[in-house]
């Protein structure tokens, strides 16, 4: 704004060297000034909102999730339909009616080696990821911990997407500790933060609470309590008995929700092993 005023007086002196070589009258030299100054007006705020969607853009950017599981090289290939066993493909065109989004990927291709295993595995992630009493939002956050966990780049990267879906903003993943991933190890590069409970608290619940009193998300009487106790499980594969009765009393006074937030916790664990063992690429899975 003050380059803008400084502009506008510098316009007044050319203006009186003009009127001093012409016949021009003050009032046409004022209206000069005038259309002078609109249009430094104008080329100013054209600039400013340049800038700001050079800025807006950039903060587009930096807000964006930047998948690590991509360049994955799968160490399964699946067979071909025609090489299927009639198990294989009574099975494969069951997954692919149930899932037409997302069809085969995933874990899907290499269970299907084990037709006997892949459709109890099937119908258990079916159940696990709909119909528990949790909603989208808290079986996300339960998921993405355990992908953390265990290290599973492709599961994270997967179901980064679902929980934003599910109103889980990027601030608090990213808030996740993930430690140094499998894709980075020999090198420099990514997180030194640990996946740990103690770690949780540190980072991601002081983001999850401003999110839930900030902007109205989630509910901190239900959220706050499954990411302690999934955190929990996940690094000492148990919980203490005040964790237990905590998480309990607040999800309603029964055991169905802790059981449900376990059965989550060992199927994701599962498909992460799955996932890092075949090496498939988040690519695949998306």
């Amino acid at each position: 704004f003050a380059s803008l005023q400084l502009s506008a007086l510098c316009i007044r002196p050319l203006s009186c060297l003009i009127h001093e070589e012409s016949s021009i009258s003050p009032a046409q030299e004022e209206a000069s000034i005038m259309r002078a100054f609109n249009l430094l007006k104008y080329n100013h705020n054209k600039n400013y909102h340049l800038l700001f969607r050079c800025r807006c853009r950039k903060m587009s950017k930096e807000k964006q999730y930047m998948p690590t599981s991509t360049t994955f090289q799968p160490r399964y290939d699946d067979p071909s339909p025609e090489n299927m066993t009639p198990q294989q493909s009574a099975l494969r065109n069951s997954i692919l009616e149930s899932r037409p989004r997302t069809g085969l990927s995933g874990p899907f291709g290499p269970w299907l080696a084990v037709p006997s295993i892949a459709g109890p595995s099937q119908e258990l992630g079916r159940i696990v990821r709909y119909e528990t009493s949790l909603s989208m939002r808290e079986s996300e956050l339960v998921i993405l911990l355990t992908g953390a966990k265990f290290k599973s780049e492709a599961e994270f990267d997967i179901h980064v997407g679902e929980a934003m879906r599910a109103g889980i903003g990027l601030d608090v993943i990213n808030k996740i500790p993930r430690g140094s991933l499998l894709s980075q190890k020999g090198s420099n590069e990514g997180d030194t933060v640990e996946f740990s409970l103690e770690n949780v608290k540190k980072y991601m619940i002081p983001q999850l609470k401003k999110e839930i009193d900030n902007e109205g998300k989630g509910d901190l009487q239900r959220d706050i309590p499954i990411v302690l106790f999934t955190s929990e499980l996940l690094e000492t594969n148990t919980v203490s008995d005040e964790s237990y009765a905590t998480t309990k009393q607040m999800l309603g006074g029964d055991d169905s929700a802790l059981v449900e937030i376990i059965a989550i916790v060992g199927y994701y664990a599962y498909v992460a092993y799955t996932l890092n063992v075949f090496r498939i690429a988040s690519s695949s899975s998306s």
